[in-house]
């Protein structure tokens, strides 16, 4: 579960305004207009717009809409190959290398679950852990959301909805820089990932049902808690995958907010705890509030 948790999603307790919240207003420190900062969930169906609270207003008002990815770029030919690539094992250490026999029986076992009785380790074999960990994750998501449809994906109907607006669109990091937070740990470390993966297969699945409860609540506590679970969360984990892209983009954004007012859309999972998104644009001395 770590790698969708994180890779896909991602103001502790204390600092939280109200305990349902995906959008949020960005004012103060001079600011001449408001900027927004909303959550989403990856496969989360685009109807959930329609019961934010001021979103549509919010899209009106603003100059610019900014993803993690520019996603009109990240859905091309080129940039999918790019991911592929960055999800390539090196030959010396293919899954079957990696695992051992018993391992990769019981992941050989789990991906016929999920993908069907013609899927297997052999056709995911050349794929880093965490390419595998990451598709398992998807489908474990859609499960969760029976309803999504992959031609409606919610990060990229923000910026289509902007862009129709005559907005303008921007993305907070390349595909490559995503790449490295998704697949840039050791080999080692993602198969230890992976195999808890296919030992807690039941538990990754109800955390991932658990997960859109959460998000279609808009409760940043419970995703909180469901990202720091000292099992099933993401442990070690967060620096790469959130915490370090978190002070990133915060450093992007104190360019950038200047300038215009932008609507910022990324995984609701950056929004919440001291190194998210919310506490880190008020240590910034913006004011975060949450949009009634």
């Amino acid at each position: 579960m770590k790698k969708f948790v994180i890779a896909l999603f991602s103001v502790t307790v204390a600092t939280l305004s109200c305990n349902a919240q995906l959008l949020w207003k960005i004012t103060g420190n001079n600011l001449d207009k408001p900027s927004y900062l909303f959550g989403t969930h990856h496969v989360a169906p685009i109807t959930v717009l329609d019961s934010v609270p001021g979103f549509n207003d919010a899209l009106n008002s603003v100059d610019k809409v900014y993803g993690e990815l520019i996603m009109s770029e990240a859905n091309t030919p080129q940039t999918q190959q790019i991911m592929m690539q960055a999800g390539m094992a090196p030959q010396d250490s293919t899954l079957t290398a990696v695992l051992s026999a018993a391992q990769a029986d019981s992941l050989d076992t789990m991906l016929k679950k999920y993908m069907g009785p013609m899927a297997g380790i052999a056709q995911f074999n050349a794929l880093k852990p965490a390419m595998v960990s990451t598709v398992i994750s998807m489908v474990q998501a859609q499960m969760a959301f029976p309803t999504f449809n992959m031609q409606e994906q919610l990060d990229s109907e923000i910026q289509n909805r902007g862009a129709a607006l005559g907005k303008e669109i921007g993305g907070l990091e390349t595909i490559e820089e995503q790449c490295q937070a998704l697949f840039g740990s050791s080999i080692i470390d993602q198969a230890d990932d992976l195999m808890n993966m296919v030992r807690n297969d039941n538990r990754s699945l109800e955390m991932a049902h658990k997960l859109a409860k959460a998000y279609l609540a808009g409760d940043l506590n419970a995703m909180l808690a469901l990202i720091e679970e000292p099992e099933m969360g993401m442990g070690t984990g967060a620096d790469r995958l959130i915490n370090n892209r978190n002070a990133n983009w915060v450093r992007f954004m104190a360019g950038l907010l200047p300038t215009a007012s932008v609507l910022i859309a990324v995984g609701a999972g950056h929004l919440p705890g001291d190194k998210g998104l919310i506490s880190l644009l008020r240590k910034s001395g913006y004011t975060v509030t949450p949009v009634e």
